[in-house]
């Protein structure tokens, strides 16, 4: 997991939370190590909690962005809460930004490095077992279409002192062997990262970003005799490109609006020009 950091060898990383701050949002409750604010990408209407930040872990997520929610690392927060800048504008923001914090608390002293937790899995299994996973799924309007992929993922993770956390969520696996999880409050990869591929088709293949996108579309008549692959995460585009060159039908089915994936079509396009985009 990445943190921000300028170019000023004094500076410290950017949290989400000091940016958060920075940006004019406030808590609403905080407990530990998490933070939680009222809606930060939308109108503000009352004071339900969408948004959770573990400022341990420098991450977030929100319930209120799409069927799933979503969430990530800091650059992930900021590709979402500037989604008409590009990378550049992004990182000179940030500059700027942490450029005004090191002013207001000069001197900073330098943190400890954070640990990254080693989450592990303890088992998987059949969906309808576990009423904290149920009932995320049936929120989200998930439990309906879910397929046989979509598995109970229980993990854990160990502390030095060696306390044991159990977590647990609703996950599918990757080609890599990683699990792909969701949760109300956590979105992520236990183990490697990867795609997922399910074979049906040497000639065709479609390709979705998310495996919800797959979820939603799986009745579609282009699906009936084609393989499938998912890319999980925006930095498989090229290496999903380089698997779509051994296909002789490419069916790229993606969000118009871009978001992460917003070089998507326009890489398919320029090095497949045979690619058929489906709008989700």
């Amino acid at each position: 997991m990445t943190s921000y950091k300028s170019n000023t060898p004094h500076d410290e990383p950017l949290t989400i939370a000091t940016l958060l701050k920075a940006l004019g949002h406030e808590p609403i409750s905080t407990g530990g190590d998490e933070f939680q604010y009222a809606s930060v990408f939308g109108n503000r209407t009352n004071n339900k909690i969408v948004l959770t930040v573990n400022n341990r872990l420098n991450t977030w997520f929100d319930s209120s962005l799409g069927l799933l929610g979503k969430g990530g690392n800091l650059m992930d927060f900021t590709r979402t809460y500037w989604p008409d800048l590009s990378a550049e504008q992004i990182e000179e923001k940030l500059r700027s930004i942490q450029r005004q914090i090191a002013k207001k608390d000069r001197p900073l002293r330098k943190r400890k490095a954070t640990k990254i937790p080693h989450y592990q899995i303890e088992r998987t299994g059949s969906l309808g077992y576990n009423k904290e996973i149920t009932d995320f799924l049936m929120e989200t309007g998930l439990w309906e279409l879910a397929d046989l992929n979509i598995q109970e993922v229980h993990y854990y993770t160990t502390d030095q002192k060696g306390n044991r956390k159990d977590f647990c969520a609703a996950g599918w696996q990757n080609e890599n062997g990683g699990w792909e999880v969701r949760a109300q409050n956590y979105t992520g990869c236990i183990g490697p990262r990867g795609m997922t591929f399910i074979l049906a088709s040497e000639t065709a293949l479609a390709i979705f970003p998310e495996y919800v996108d797959y979820l939603k579309r799986r009745s579609d008549k282009y699906l009936h005799y084609a393989s499938v692959l998912i890319l999980n995460h925006p930095d498989f585009i090229s290496a999903s490109l380089k698997r779509a060159h051994h296909f002789q039908r490419v069916l790229l089915y993606t969000d118009e609006t871009g978001g992460d994936y917003q070089s998507l079509t326009e890489m398919f396009k320029d090095r497949l020009p045979h690619t058929e985009v489906i709008p989700l």
